[in-house]
């Protein structure tokens, strides 16, 4: 008997760090949760855009307020309701190289149609109905030219991808990109003739 009750308080101070011990871990786990933003998983999250259509030199995110949220002229853009794909179809992309199966992406501010040489190339056209070519963000050297009757630019990005944005009004413009796995010249080579296809399908 009194072995017996010389072991209890032992039990007892045993349960109550092993208790104190469960509580913390539930502590922590809760402080844990608490820091995730609802809706999104933990870890990196991959940036939206990336390829040769909407992470060229001249790719413009829309910021409010900025003079990229104004309209074309009269109020309203010439290439409403343009779809990409349409001008740059699977003919035009065989013509390049491109294999004729292309991936069309709908974004807050532009319109992407996009063709890929598996392992060589990527090509792509980005419709921006609220942003001209005053609108270009310069991460390389860009230079004015023109395509076809449409005034441009083109530019080249550190990674090698190439563009030619083509103005359609003061507010308003077509991109035209390649992208040949770091290779500026064969980027470019690919860009000006998909370019030249492009303007021609232009109001």
């Amino acid at each position: 008997m009194g072995s017996k009750s010389k072991g209890r308080p032992g039990n007892v101070v045993a349960r109550s760090v092993l208790l104190t011990s469960v509580l913390a871990v539930a502590v922590a786990a809760l402080v844990a949760c608490s820091n995730e933003t609802p809706g999104q998983p933990s870890g990196s999250v991959t940036p939206t855009g990336g390829t040769a259509s909407s992470d060229g030199p001249f790719s413009t995110p829309n910021v409010p307020g900025s003079p990229s949220a104004s309209t074309g002229s009269s109020g309203s853009s010439r290439l409403e309701n343009v779809a990409a794909c349409s001008l740059l179809t699977a003919s035009d992309a065989t013509s390049l190289g491109a294999e004729p199966t292309a991936k069309e992406t709908n974004r807050t501010n532009s319109r992407d149609c996009e063709y890929k040489k598996s392992g060589s190339f990527t090509i792509g056209v980005t419709v921006y109905e609220k942003l001209g070519i005053k609108d270009v963000t310069d991460r390389g050297s860009v230079k004015p030219i023109t395509v076809g009757k449409h005034e441009a630019v083109q530019g080249v990005s550190p990674g090698g991808l190439c563009a030619i944005a083509i103005k359609v009004t003061e507010s308003s413009r077509v991109d035209a990109t390649a992208s040949a796995n770091g290779d500026e010249q064969r980027s470019c080579d690919l860009v000006l003739p998909l370019a030249e296809a492009v303007e021609k399908k232009l109001p």
